[in-house]
C-alpha cells in the first residue's frame, strides 16, 4: 500500500525532561535515510506492508541550525579550488586507466 508523497509525514517528538526522542515517520525516502543511522524501533502496517516506521534515538543528536551563509571566494581562491578539482579528475582518470589496464 503506497501513500502518496503528499501525505507523507515525519513527525519528531520528545519531552523536556526525557533523554530519547522517537522519529515517527511514513515518509519512504526519510525511512531510507534513517535506516541507514538507527534501527527500527516499531514498524506500522496496512495490508501486511510497512507504512510507517518508528525510531527512539538520542535527544542530544537533534540540532537546530540556522541559515546557511554563502560563501564567497577571492579570485585566487576560486582558481586554487579549480586546480584542485581539475587535479582530482585527473588522478581518478589515471586509476581508471590502470584498473582496465
Amino acid at each position: 500500500m503506497n501513500i502518496p508523497t503528499s501525505e507523507q509525514e515525519t513527525v519528531v517528538q520528545y519531552d523536556r525532561n526525557g533523554e530519547t526522542m522517537t522519529i515517527y515517520t511514513s515518509d519512504t525516502t526519510q525511512m531510507t535515510r534513517l535506516d541507514k543511522i538507527y534501527s527500527r524501533h516499531k514498524e506500522h502496517r496496512q495490508a501486511g506492508e510497512v507504512v510507517a516506521v518508528e525510531y527512539v534515538v538520542d535527544k542530544g543528536l537533534l540540532s537546530y541550525r540556522s541559515k546557511r551563509g554563502k560563501r564567497v571566494l577571492t579570485d585566487e581562491q576560486k582558481e586554487a579550488a579549480r586546480a584542485r578539482m581539475k587535479a582530482m579528475q585527473n588522478a581518478m582518470k589515471e586509476k581508471r586507466l590502470q584498473a582496465n589496464a
